[in-house]
C-alpha cells in the first residue's frame, strides 16, 4: 500500500507546458492608485462634470475678457461720463457699441466690469486654493511622518482653525491687514489650509 501511495503518476511534457504556460498567464489583479480612483469617481459624477464645465465656462470668459467686452472699464480713456447711468440695450453716444446690461455713475459698462472683475476673482481663488493645498498637504504629511506630539500639535492646531467662524476670522484679518487683492489671499490661505490638512493626514 505505501508503494501505491508513494508511487506518482509521473506528468508527461505536455501537461508540464500547459501548467507552466497557465501559471505564466495568471497575473494578479491591479491594485488601482488613489488619484486614478478619484478621477473615475469624478468623470462619472454628473454633477461633477456639470460643476467642471462652469468652471471652465468662468475661465474661459475671464481669460477671454478683453476680446468678449466692448470696454476696458478700468482704462479711464474708454470712458464717457455722458454715458452715465444707461439703463440696459442703449447704444453709447458713438454709436459703436451697445450697453448689453447699463451702466453706472462713472459711464462704465457693467457687461465689461463684471467680465473685468471675473478675472480678478477667478484670480484669487485659483492662487489661493493652490497656495492652501500645498501647504495644508504638507503639513498634513509632516504630521502623518513625524507622529507623536508633532502629529497631535499640528492637528490641534488645524481643529483651532477649523473652529472658527470663517466670515468672524475673514473680517478681523482684513481689518488688521487691510484691503488688497494679496490680503484676500492671504485671508483665504489662512481659513483654507486646515482642510487639506485634516485630509492629507488621514490618507
Amino acid at each position: 500500500m505505501s508503494e501505491s501511495i508513494n508511487k506518482a503518476t509521473p506528468m508527461t511534457q505536455q501537461e508540464v507546458r500547459a501548467k507552466v504556460a497557465a501559471l505564466s498567464a495568471f497575473q494578479p489583479p491591479r491594485r488601482e492608485s488613489p488619484w486614478r480612483g478619484v478621477l473615475r469617481s469624478f468623470l462619472a459624477s454628473r454633477t461633477a462634470m456639470f460643476g467642471l464645465g462652469v468652471a471652465a465656462l468662468l475661465m474661459f470668459a475671464a481669460l477671454a475678457a478683453p476680446w468678449l467686452t466692448p470696454q476696458n472699464p478700468y482704462d479711464l480713456m474708454q470712458l464717457d461720463v455722458l454715458d452715465a447711468r444707461l439703463p440696459p440695450g442703449t447704444v453709447n453716444g458713438l454709436g459703436t457699441y451697445t450697453y448689453w446690461l447699463g451702466t453706472d455713475g462713472q459711464g462704465r459698462d457693467l457687461y465689461s466690469g463684471i467680465l473685468y472683475g471675473l478675472r480678478i476673482s477667478v484670480g484669487i481663488g485659483v492662487g489661493s486654493a493652490l497656495l492652501a493645498g500645498v501647504i495644508g498637504t504638507l503639513v498634513g504629511l509632516l504630521a502623518a511622518y513625524a507622529g507623536g506630539k508633532v502629529d497631535a500639535l499640528l492637528m490641534r492646531l488645524a481643529d483651532l482653525v477649523l473652529s472658527f467662524p470663517s466670515i468672524l476670522v475673514s473680517m478681523l484679518i482684513l481689518a488688521y491687514l487691510g484691503k488688497g487683492i494679496f490680503n484676500v489671499m492671504a485671508t483665504l490661505v489662512v481659513l483654507e489650509w486646515a482642510y487639506y490638512a485634516r485630509t492629507a493626514r488621514r490618507r
